[in-house]
Formats: C-alpha cells, structure tokens, sequence
C-alpha cells in the first residue's frame, strides 16, 4: 500500500534514503527572512495570513500523524500560531527558515500534548465528519502511517513527520530539530529503515 504525504504522489521508501543536502533547494536569503520577520513582528495581517496560509496545513498533517487524533491535530495547528505571535519579537533570523521555528514549536506543543493525552478522550477517525472527500482520504493514509509510525522512537516520528509528510527540506529538519543535516540523514535512514519493516509485517512474500 502505497503512502502519501498529503496532496503529494505516493511516497517511495527507497527514494527516501537517497535524499541528500545536495538535492536540497537552498535557504531563503538573509534579506528576505529579515523583512518577513519585520513585517510579523510589526502584527501586519497580510503577513500574518500568508504563513498561516502556507503552514497551516503542514501544522496539522505533522500534529496528526504523531498524535493519530484529527480534533488534538486541528488544536495544535493553532496553538503553533498563538505561539508565534506571543513569540514573534523574540524571534531572531539565524539564516534558517521561518519554517523551522513554526516547527520547533510544534513539536514542543505536540511533545506536551502527547504526555496529556492519556489523561482526556480521543476521537476515533470513523467518528470524525469530514467535509471534503479529498481530505478524508488524505487523512485515512495519514493514519496508515501513524498507526505504523508507533513503534518508531520519538525522533524517527518527528524525522518522518518534517520530511516526508510536512514536507520540510533535510536542512529545515536540522534546523527544527536542533541537529546537523548529516545527523537528521542518519536518524531518517534509520526511521525509514524500521517504517518499512513495521509497514510490511504480516505482508505475503
């Protein structure tokens, strides 16, 4: 059964473990990250709407595929965008993408909610009404790869998460997860590695 990333094609394991800091695209410019940062910490709305616009989803797909839960998903998405603008003057531009700063706070919110969630509900998926059959089947290979991505170790979830269902390029995965690129390519290679052994157990030879 093939895997997906949201509205991307089918993921293709070993495509994966090919992926080096050479094929990534490079970081935006210091210039314009600046003027970004200025503009958000300014409260302009227009500027506020666009990186909602932009990440929003790439929020939600993360939180969801480490919590398994759409509603606790859709609550994380937005507490990342309180966060930021409680957040936003103490931003500092390093040369990283503003992405991985949403996404450091995402997996803080996400690591917090995770220790909290045995303690309320959760919302089975067959129980959630979707709006869109496009996203209804978005998230049914999400939580494919949630239930197998339970067995990997908090960093292989989170490595799985940037790469290859938010889409976050190996140097945006470095930066959010505070490691080097060489080492976020080691830990993916090990995460893909034990995904692909969790999603073809029990599968016919």
């Amino acid at each position: 059964m093939p895997v997906t990333s949201g509205d991307s094609e089918p993921i293709d394991l070993p495509r994966m473990l090919a992926v080096s800091v050479a094929d990534e695209a490079p970081a935006e410019g210091m210039s314009d990250a600046a003027d970004q940062a200025a503009r958000l910490a300014a409260h302009e709305p227009l500027a506020w709407q666009e990186l909602f616009d932009e990440y929003f989803r790439k929020m939600h797909r993360f939180a969801y595929v480490r919590t398994g839960d759409i509603h606790l998903a859709e609550e994380i998405a937005s507490e990342v965008f309180v966060a930021a603008v409680r957040g936003i003057k103490r931003y500092k531009v390093t040369g990283a993408p503003i992405a991985a700063w949403l996404f450091r706070i995402a997996r803080n919110i996400t690591a917090d909610q995770l220790e909290r969630r045995s303690k309320r509900p959760t919302t089975p998926i067959d129980d959630v009404q979707l709006e869109t059959p496009g996203f209804a089947t978005q998230l049914d290979e999400l939580t494919d790869l949630a239930e197998a991505m339970r067995h990997l170790t908090r960093e292989q979830q989170e490595v799985i998460s940037l790469r290859f269902v938010s889409d976050c390029s190996v140097l945006e995965t470095a930066a959010a997860m505070g490691k080097s690129a060489g080492a976020v390519k080691l830990l993916q290679h090990r995460a893909l590695t034990s995904l692909r052994r969790e999603m073809t157990r029990g599968t016919p030879r």
